[in-house]
C-alpha cells in the first residue's frame, strides 16, 4: 500500500516542480529552461548529479525551486533505485525462475509454518528434485524455495495445471476460499468442513482425523477382549474412538470395552445409532461396550487393569498434567499412550505434525488407490454400479473405509494361514476355508460395513433410501439370505486380489 501511495505522489511531485520551474524561467531573457522538455532534462542532470551546465535556472524563484530539487534528489534517487532493486530482486527474478521451472511439477504451499514445513520434509526426502514453493514467503535457509507471490499468482502461472496445491492455514475458511479459487491441478485442503460433493481435483484433509488414523496404524487392537481407557474429551479424543470403533472389528463373538472418561453427550447426540453398534454402558456379550466416566481417576480398579490407557486432552499440557498424576497415583499394568508433539517418560507418545503432515496421509494416494479399485471390482460383478467420479462423498467414504480395513483383514489372514504366506497362497487357502471358517469371516465384514452405517446415521430399512438413510441390509447376519451372506465374500477376496494387482505393478 506505501509504494502504491509514493508512486501515485512522486509524479505529481515532480509535475508541479515542472511547471513552478517554466512559470519562474520561461520570461526571462537569458532562461536556458523555456519548454518542458528542457524543465525535465534539467531535474534529470539534477537527480543524477551529472550537471552538464546546459541547463540552469537564471531567476530566483527558479534557483529556489532548484534547490528544492536538488535537497529532494537525495533521497529520490535511492528510493529509485531501491524500488528498481526490488523489482528486479522479486517480480522480475521471479519471473525468470518460474520460467525456468515451468516444465516440471510444482508443489505450491499457501504459507509456511509447521504444517507446511514438515510436508515439503517428507516430499524432499521421496523426490530431492521436487519444485516446492512457499507462497508470499522470504529466502529462507531450509527445504524449498520462496515465493513473494501468492498461491493464487503461482497456481495461474502454470497454465497447464501441473501442481499440487496445499491450502495449510490455521483458517478453515481461508482454506476453503483459496481451494475454491483454483480451477485446476491437485488441491489439498485442510479444513474439517464437509461437503457431500467434491469436484474431482479437490480433496480435504482434517489433521484431527489423520491423527486417529495414526493412532490406529501404530498401536492396533491385539486382542478381541481388549479394554480401553480413553482419557479426554474433545475433538481429538472423539475421533480416536470413531476410528476405533469402525477399525477394531476381529471377530464375530469380540468384546472389546471402550471407557471414556470426559464429556461425549455431544459425540452420542451426532451418533444416534450407536446403540445398534453396541451397548452403551452395559455389559452384554457378543458385543462391544461402550462406558463414560465423568473423571478419569473415578474408577482406580479400571487404571490399574486396563490393556491401555490413552491420553488425548484438549492441550498438551492438560495431557501431560493428568498423565503425571496418573503416575504418582496409581500402579498401571498396561500400555499408555499419549498425544503429545515431544516424547515423556512412561508413555509412547502419537501425533506430532511429522507424522500427520505426510504424503501418505495428506494425498492418500495409497488409500485413495485401493478404494478405486475396490470400487472397479465391485463393479466387474454389478457392471451398472456407478464408477468412482460418478460415486456420492458418502459412498467414496464408504469405499475408503472398506480400504482402511484391508490392513486387518491381512492380519487376521496371516494369523490363520501363516504370516510368511504369498497372497495368492492365502487367497486359495481363503477360497478352501472351511464352512464354519467362511462364515466367521463372512460375520466379520457384514459387521464393519453395518457399523460404518449406523455410525454415520443410517438406520434399517424395508427399501433403501439414500436421502432418509435407510438400507434392508442393515440387520443381524443370521437374518440375510444366503445370497446376501456370500456377497461379504467379496470384501475378503477384493482385498487379497487388489493387492496381488498392486504387487504386479509394481
Amino acid at each position: 500500500m506505501r509504494k502504491k501511495w509514493l508512486w501515485a505522489v512522486l509524479p505529481a511531485l515532480l509535475a508541479l516542480l515542472v511547471a513552478l520551474l517554466l512559470l519562474a524561467e520561461s520570461s526571462a531573457p537569458a532562461a536556458t529552461i523555456t519548454t518542458v522538455p528542457s524543465a525535465l532534462w534539467y531535474l534529470l542532470t539534477t537527480l543524477t548529479t551529472v550537471g552538464y551546465g546546459d541547463c540552469y535556472p537564471v531567476t530566483a524563484a527558479g534557483k529556489a525551486v532548484g534547490a528544492v530539487f536538488q535537497i529532494m534528489s537525495i533521497g529520490l534517487l535511492g528510493l529509485l533505485i531501491g524500488f528498481l532493486a526490488s523489482y528486479l530482486r522479486t517480480a522480475a527474478w521471479e519471473r525468470l525462475r518460474l520460467s525456468m521451472l515451468s516444465g516440471r511439477t510444482w508443489y505450491v504451499f499457501s504459507e509456511k509454518n509447521e504444517a507446511s514445513l514438515c510436508l515439503a520434509e517428507a516430499l524432499a526426502k521421496e523426490d530431492p528434485k521436487r519444485v516446492l514453493l512457499f507462497a508470499l514467503t522470504k529466502d529462507e535457509p531450509g527445504v524449498g524455495r520462496a515465493s513473494a507471490l501468492s498461491a493464487e499468482e503461482l497456481c495461474r502461472r502454470k497454465k497447464n495445471g501441473d501442481f499440487c496445491l496445499f491450502c495449510v492455514s490455521e483458517r478453515d475458511t481461508e482454506n476453503e476460499r483459496l481451494a475454491n479459487s483454483v480451477e485446476n491441478g491437485r488441491v489439498y485442503c485442510k479444513s474439517a468442513c464437509f461437503s457431500e460433493r467434491l469436484s474431482e481435483h479437490r480433496q480435504r484433509f482434517d489433521p484431527v482425523e489423520l491423527c486417529a488414523r495414526v493412532y490406529w496404524n501404530r498401536f492396533p487392537l491385539r486382542s478381541p477382549q481388549e479394554t480401553i481407557l480413553l482419557i479426554g474429551d474433545g475433538r481429538w479424543a472423539e475421533a480416536i474412538l470413531l476410528y476405533g470403533l469402525l477399525r477394531n472389528i476381529l471377530d464375530p463373538a469380540q468384546h472389546v470395552r471402550y471407557v471414556c472418561a470426559g464429556d461425549y453427550s455431544d459425540f452420542l447426540r451426532r451418533h444416534p445409532q450407536m446403540e445398534q453398534v453396541l451397548e452403551v454402558d452395559q455389559k452384554f456379550g457378543g458385543k462391544d461396550e461402550l462406558r463414560f466416566l465423568t473423571h478419569w481417576d473415578e474408577d482406580p480398579a479400571l487404571l490399574e487393569s486396563a490393556d491401555r490407557i490413552v491420553f488425548c486432552g484438549r492441550s498438551e499440557e492438560q495431557t501431560r498434567r493428568t498423565l503425571t498424576q496418573l503416575r504418582r497415583c496409581f500402579a498401571v499394568t498396561g500400555a499408555v499412550h499419549a498425544r503429545l508433539s515431544a516424547a515423556v517418560d512412561g508413555a509412547e507418545c502419537f501425533g506430532a505434525a511429522s507424522e500427520l503432515y505426510t504424503p501418505e496421509l495428506v494425498m492418500r494416494a495409497s488409500l485413495s488407490t485401493l478404494a478405486v479399485k475396490l470400487n472397479e471390482r465391485y463393479r466387474e460383478g454389478n457392471p451398472v454400479a456407478p464408477g468412482w467420479n460418478e460415486l456420492s462423498d458418502f459412498a467414496r467414504r464408504s469405499n475408503l473405509a472398506a480400504a482402511d480395513h484391508l490392513l486387518m483383514k491381512v492380519r487376521l489372514l496371516a494369523q490363520k494361514y501363516g504370516a510368511e504366506s504369498a497372497l495368492k497362497t492365502l487367497l486359495e487357502r481363503y477360497r478352501n476355508a472351511a464352512p464354519e471358517e467362511k462364515d466367521r469371516y463372512r460375520r466379520i465384514e457384514h459387521a464393519r460395513w453395518c457399523r460404518f452405517h449406523y455410525l454415520n446415521g443410517w438406520q434399517y430399512g424395508e427399501r433403501r433410501d439414500n436421502e432418509k438413510r435407510l438400507h434392508p441390509l442393515l440387520v443381524p447376519f443370521d437374518r440375510l439370505s444366503l445370497a446376501e451372506q456370500e456377497k461379504d465374500d467379496y470384501g475378503w477376496e477384493a482385498v487379497i486380489l487388489t493387492m496381488m494387482r498392486e504387487t504386479d505393478e509394481k
